[in-house]
């Protein structure tokens, strides 16, 4: 069962907060703000059950060299730009450029 505690911050009320293991920093999992009164035995416990945040994972996510943001590509105009800055994506190979344009024509059809 994971470790509850009220947020300081917004009131975010009731929620499981998660810990940075390597500041020992307590963040809130509904507003991301740091959580200042949380005892260094809390903090040990939700070390030992692994209450870290959970990355987000976008299918077909790729770092761009340009911005360093990782985010799902988009097309424009039939070429795979960053998500994020919409600069042409050219540190992927030529095989994984076909398959995404492929997928995402795909994906964007669907929704």
């Amino acid at each position: 069962m994971p470790f509850s505690s009220f947020c300081s911050n917004k009131g975010c009320g009731v929620q499981e907060p998660y810990i940075d293991p390597k500041t020992d920093k307590v963040y809130c999992s509904k507003c991301d703000s740091e959580i200042t009164n949380i005892t260094y035995f809390a903090k040990q416990q939700m070390k030992t059950i692994k209450q870290f945040k959970q990355k987000n994972t976008n299918s077909f996510a790729v770092k761009c060299g340009k911005c360093g943001k990782t985010e799902r590509p988009k097309l424009s105009n039939s070429e795979v730009v960053c998500g994020v800055c919409g600069k042409l994506l050219e540190n992927i190979s030529e095989p994984f450029r076909l398959m995404l344009k492929d997928r995402l024509k795909t994906v964007d059809k669907d929704v």
